[in-house]
């Protein structure tokens, strides 16, 4: 069983907002805040991914919208507001939608590799928001709430009825 699979119990695989990530201070996880306002426990929660042996990040903003984006006003919400709203990819919000979101990597050649050579399971899985394309191998996962908190996500995305069909 890939441990991803327990997290989808509750975060949607999509429509997420990745509101913070990196390494934690002693550097061996990773950790991402992420924010829901579907599922079945809406709110913010930190999960962390443990023992990342490998992690590789790239853009996901096309290389056109990179050169518009270039200046400082993108990095910062109120100075791209107060520049008129240029076009471009606005840095300045702080956090990103997870498009099209998280996915486990079952049968992961890598990710077998580093069993091997760690002589622990390990598992890949990778994440893509509107911003960024983030792969890790890592071992296990958990997770925990950090707050209610899902006004930033429940402001750009609405979900889909089924009544009505």
């Amino acid at each position: 069983m890939h441990p991803l699979d327990a997290l989808f119990d509750w975060l949607p695989d999509c429509d997420f907002g990745v509101m913070d990530h990196g390494f934690v201070p002693h550097g061996r996880d990773y950790s991402f805040v992420v924010e829901s306002s579907m599922g079945k426990d809406p709110g913010r929660h930190q999960v962390q991914f443990t023992h990342v042996a490998e992690l590789s990040y790239v853009t996901a903003v096309a290389d056109d919208v990179w050169a518009k984006s270039w200046g400082e006003a993108f990095v910062d919400y109120q100075s791209w507001l107060d520049s008129g709203e240029p076009d471009g990819y606005v840095w300045g919000t702080c956090w990103s939608l997870a498009w099209p979101g998280i996915r486990a990597i079952e049968q992961s050649a890598k990710a077998a590799a580093w069993a091997a050579r760690l002589g622990s399971p390990m598992y890949e899985a990778e994440i893509e928001t509107d911003r960024f394309r983030i792969s890790l191998i890592f071992h296990s996962l958990r997770w925990a709430k950090v707050s209610d908190e899902a006004a930033t996500v429940s402001s750009v995305v609405i979900p889909l009825s089924s009544q009505g069909r």
